[in-house]
């Protein structure tokens, strides 16, 4: 079983990754007016990447943490 300090590890990661972009979401919101619609277009589409990355990422780190629960039960089981 993994350590929980390592799921602490991975939270904090993710906790920090969200704050950049909401710092970021903040600074183009703050500075839009003086932007070119271009530079407001390309930075909501780095925003929307980064944030879809993140969901995405999140959801396999989770998903693959589960799945070697799993399967470490399953040998306990069988070492029994």
């Amino acid at each position: 079983m993994t350590p929980n300090w390592l799921y602490r590890l991975q939270q904090a990661f993710v906790t920090i990754i969200h704050f950049v972009l909401l710092g970021w979401i903040f600074y183009t919101l703050q500075n839009a007016g003086s932007m070119s619609t271009n530079a407001v277009m390309m930075h909501f589409t780095g925003m929307s990447i980064l944030g879809a990355v993140l969901i995405r990422g999140t959801a396999w780190w989770a998903k693959r943490h589960h799945l070697n629960e799993i399967k470490a039960k399953r040998r306990r089981g069988r070492d029994a």
